[in-house]
């Protein structure tokens, strides 16, 4: 997507240069490429490393992300002015308050006594002339006795003071309302709040009566600091409580210490010595209880809501990144199977394009359990189209169909087909949308996912593109984070990836196209019909000639388009069309053919040599163009490789704690990480049990996709969990825990026992992730 042209403010630059700790100069480059130039997040880091330093899509978005919230908080700033001034009571102290202010919560501390239009108790007392009995009470040179006689002398009927009674509430009213309206008072609590309060959850009554509500056990009795809840690897608490409070089954507070909060009131406002001290202090205790401690209560649970919301999204980015660029089979043709029991197993045939062409149905389990047609059927499909691998789905009954083809199909026995378990996760997503229903309408959902799985193993990142990544299973607490903020990372990181590989503008289809940098759905769609209409595009300048591909859209995608066997070789790397002519230009000089530069040792030794072409294009992108020459076409992600679960096991009751077991990383999260050993439920590796040393955060020892080999510590069947370790310095494993263990673990590392020997991983072949360890990604 395009970014429309704007002027940079040169504050909101200072903001976000000090924010994400990138230099001043930097972050002027990135906004003036971005905001005036009009540039893509891919094109800037691939093809304007120059002038940014060479800074990653990360650094590049965090710069975008700290502008927009320095604009966001101006604007309501700015908001909160005007509608001040038009109330007429913008006075100048206020406005400086106002200014001063580095906060959106500050600007709304400020802003609070002025959101209603109803009047509050208070300014209505001060209408009826109280103000003058509230500053002698406040005073408290008075006794309380003395007090409610002098508030005779404000009786205001008109205003519906009638007794002194009534006086002196109202005079409490104004007090009250000072008291929670102090701007520097309250900042001095909240700041309090975030060193000394803590987050509490209880069990409601209803709990019992609401579904799962046993899910939510660890914090029927919970509290911990929020100080330390702030940390980003334990933010996975918040988010299960919250969700907890939503489903009304915990009741979630912020807890303070009430007298704490009084005595911050008595400090600035009153002394232990007035006479109406104790009338104060209950003053005081309205104040901060009725608003001080239930505005922080919200203020902080959203604030923790929000730190969690980015620390999720940010696993959950990670995990995308991990899963988009698995490693691929490539052009291989492939048999897909969608396992199923009463309906059946449904198989397709695509060619090494992806292209569909067959479709049938086996039934191998019970109750048909047609065995031999099942068996027949295959291998006929596997003749027929040469067939090299099968691709199945590792749903429910995955690994019964794996099994059965491994056993009965003479093809695999004899090595010549070789069947393999891929992750279907949001194959049904994909078979009941538009885009597969536009692809293949003449077929139903079930063929529609068989395809998407053999489509999967051939090129993940083509396939995967086409559904909504949170259908994808690799996040955590998905349903719960900020959509919007979900969204924005998740696109950001399918565009990334799109754009690190590169597609063929001949090949892929429009969802993949839609992902280039600077296409979009609609162009995506014109480069496709150009292809049907027109025949293959033969060089990069020919995309010119597509309806709506204007010149700005040709600079931010053309280098992310690859064109094989055209008429340009360079038009198969990812050297941008911009540096042609000057690489042109050095071929000539030096009598070299372009053709013979590209992937010719000998001509490129010449080419790194030149210091002259070097400083002439830049240092970032001389490295680059000298790497797209040694690995034209070259796809940065890893080939596939087979592995294999453990065999014999199907179920929980198979498991025996104390064994080792091969697995695959499918998901991580703060807390742990989730691997698939084979069987229906995934185990989880907690955090505290990733290595032989303290392992701070999960990403940084596992990824999704990462080939493990597991003990199981622990196996509970009443709740459908596996507990795995992958310390090789332990060989104890535990029984259930009790019921005082099951509150959340500790972060801890493990220390290092007596070495135990391990078994060597099994010659297996399950695994469409496998190899993602040698892809160098953060």
């Amino acid at each position: 997507m395009m970014i429309m042209a704007a002027t940079i403010d040169p504050q909101a630059g200072v903001f976000a240069s000090e924010q994400t700790g990138i230099s001043a100069v930097q972050v002027g480059q990135v906004l003036t490429l971005m905001l005036v130039e009009e540039c893509t997040v891919p094109f800037i880091t691939r093809y304007r490393k120059e002038r940014t330093g060479g800074l990653n899509e990360e650094q590049i978005r965090q710069i975008k992300d700290s502008y927009d919230e320095f604009l966001e908080r101006e604007k309501r700033r700015e908001y909160i002015l005007k509608t001040i001034k038009e109330m007429d009571k913008l006075t100048p102290e206020l406005e400086k308050q106002i200014m001063r202010a580095q906060t959106i919560n500050q600007l709304e501390d400020i802003y609070a006594p002025y959101k209603s239009k109803k009047k509050t108790k208070g300014q209505m007392a001060e209408d009826a002339g109280l103000l003058p009995l509230a500053e002698e009470l406040l005073a408290g040179a008075k006794s309380i006795e003395e007090m409610i006689a002098r508030a005779g002398d404000f009786l205001n009927p008109e205003h519906k003071v009638t007794n002194a009674q009534e006086a002196m509430e109202g005079a409490g009213h104004i007090l009250i309302e000072r008291f929670s309206h102090d701007i520097e008072l309250k900042e001095k609590i909240r700041k309090d709040y975030w060193r000394e309060a803590t987050l509490t959850s209880s069990k409601r009554k209803e709990a019992d009566e609401i579904k799962d509500s046993i899910k939510f056990k660890d914090y029927f009795e919970f509290s911990q600091a929020i100080k330390d809840l702030k940390d980003p690897k334990i933010g996975h608490r918040v988010l299960a409580l919250r969700r907890g409070m939503t489903l009304k089954i915990l009741k979630v507070d912020v807890s303070y210490p009430e007298e704490a909060g009084i005595a911050a009131i008595e400090a600035k406002y009153f002394s232990p010595t007035a006479k109406t001290y104790e009338n104060l202090k209950n003053l005081a205790r309205k104040a901060f209880v009725g608003a001080i401690h239930s505005s922080l209560d919200l203020e902080i649970k959203t604030d923790l809501k929000k730190l969690a919301d980015e620390a999720a999204i940010e696993i959950f980015k990670v995990n995308l990144k991990n899963l988009l660029l698995q490693p691929y089979l490539g052009t291989k043709a492939v048999l897909g199977i969608d396992p199923g029991i009463r309906t059946g197993c449904k198989i397709v045939v695509v060619d090494e394009t992806g292209k569909f062409h067959f479709d049938t149905v086996i039934y191998p389990h019970e109750p048909q359990r047609e065995i031999e047609a099942s068996r027949k059927v295959l291998e006929r499909l596997i003749d027929h189209f040469k067939i090299e691998h099968i691709a199945i789905g590792n749903g429910t009954f995955g690994r019964e169909t794996l099994e059965f083809v491994q056993t009965y199909v003479d093809q695999v026995k004899a090595d010549k087909c070789h069947a393999t378990l891929v992750n279907e996760a949001g194959a049904s997503i994909y078979s009941a949308s538009e885009i597969a229903a536009k692809e293949f309408p003449d077929k139903d959902a079930t063929v529609r996912g068989s395809i998407s799985i053999a489509r999967r193993f051939q090129d993940p990142l083509a396939e995967l593109v086409k559904i909504d990544p949170k259908s994808i299973g690799v996040g955590q607490y998905q349903h719960d984070v900020n959509q919007t903020k979900l969204k924005q990372g998740l696109e950001g990181v399918v565009e990334d990836c799109v754009n690190f590989v590169g597609v063929d503008v001949n090949t892929a289809s429009a969802p993949l196209l839609s992902h280039i940098s600077g296409i979009g759905p609609t162009l995506a769609e014109n480069i496709v019909k150009f292809r049907e209409e027109k025949g293959i595009i033969v060089n990069r300048q020919k995309l010119l000639k597509i309806p709506r591909f204007s010149q700005k859209i040709f600079e931010q995608a053309a280098g992310f388009l690859r064109i094989y066997k055209g008429e340009n070789p360079l038009d198969e790397t990812s050297i941008h069309p911009e540096k042609y002519p000057v690489i042109e230009k050095w071929c000539s000089d030096k009598k070299i053919p372009l053709a013979k530069l590209v992937g010719e040792k000998d001509m490129i030794a010449t080419l790194e040599k030149d210091n002259a072409l070097k400083n002439e294009i830049g240092e970032f992108t001389f490295v680059d163009v000298v790497k797209a020459f040694k690995a034209p076409g070259q796809d940065p992600r890893t080939q596939f490789k087979s592995t294999e679960f453990r065999k014999g096991i199907s179920k929980l009751t198979d498991l025996n704690p104390g064994e080792w077991y091969p697995g695959i990383v499918t998901n991580i999260t703060a807390f742990g990480a989730f691997v698939d050993i084979g069987i229906k439920v995934n185990g989880l590796v907690h955090v505290s049990e990733m290595a032989d040393r303290f392992v701070d955060n999960a990403l940084e020892v596992l990824k999704v996709g990462q080939e493990v080999l597991a003990r199981v510590i622990e196996v509970d069947p009443s709740r459908d969990r596996i507990s795995l370790s992958l310390k090789k310095g332990e060989s104890v494993a535990r029984g259930p825990r009790t019921e005082a263990s099951t509150g959340p673990r500790p972060q801890r590392g493990g220390r290092p026992q007596q070495e135990v020997k391990i078994p060597a991983a099994a010659s297996l072949k399950n695994n469409a992730f496998a190899g993602l360890k040698n892809l160098k990604l953060k």
